[in-house]
């Protein structure tokens, strides 16, 4: 039976084993073709992103990083140890508050005005 997952295009060989060694990555054998595919995948995804970027649809450009091999998933579980990352932030805020009004910021002290 015929395999139909998908191959590493061995047109980014060269540039796969450049983005391996300025990161220090090394993978086991049998892990090696996945973190491939995925890094693959960020890559399409950067050079689209940078594309609209050059045509002035965003604002910033984006590109590969330490972790281009990983998919959102795994980034989410392995890089975001901090709940902050995690889910929405404080979602009931007021979306403004004097804080001066409430005396949650005191009168400056001991500063020096220079004109």
């Amino acid at each position: 039976m015929m395999s139909t997952a998908p191959s590493p295009d061995p047109s980014l060989d060269n540039e796969w084993e450049e983005w391996k060694t300025k990161f220090a990555k090394t993978y086991r054998l049998d892990e090696e073709r996945h973190r491939r595919l995925v890094w693959e995948e960020s890559k399409k995804k950067i050079e689209a992103h940078n594309a609209d970027y050059e045509k002035g649809k965003t604002s910033f450009s984006m590109g590969l990083n330490q972790f281009s091999d990983l998919t959102p998933e795994e980034f989410r579980t392995n890089c975001c140890g901090n709940s902050m990352c995690r889910g929405e932030m404080a979602p009931d805020l007021p979306e403004y508050e004097d804080l001066g009004k409430n005396s949650y910021l005191t009168r400056g002290r001991d500063q020096v005005y220079e004109t």
